[in-house]
């Protein structure tokens, strides 16, 4: 029953999460992509690697993918974890 609770909570988390960054809702793709532009010139500066320096070719429409792969994933735990839960 323990098992079947913390996927049913994980789910519902994935479900969160994949949702906002599939529907990119309050520009988090966008976000998330400035933010990783922003890490690879930290890490650029650090290691004087000026390959780094230049924005990354994953732009927000690599986020969204993601929460297009999150969120059923994060359904199908709901689901395993709302049968384990409810049999035992």
């Amino acid at each position: 029953m323990g098992v079947g609770i913390a996927l049913l909570v994980f789910g519902t988390v994935s479900v969160g999460w994949g949702s906002v960054l599939l529907f990119n809702l309050r520009g988090t793709a966008d976000k998330a992509a400035a933010r990783r532009n922003t890490g690879r010139a930290v890490t650029a500066a650090r290691t004087m690697d000026l390959s780094l320096t230049e924005p990354s070719q994953l732009g927000p429409w690599f986020f969204r993918l993601m929460g297009g792969f999150i969120l059923p994933a994060g359904l199908a735990l709901c689901l395993v974890g709302l049968v384990l839960t409810v049999e035992g």
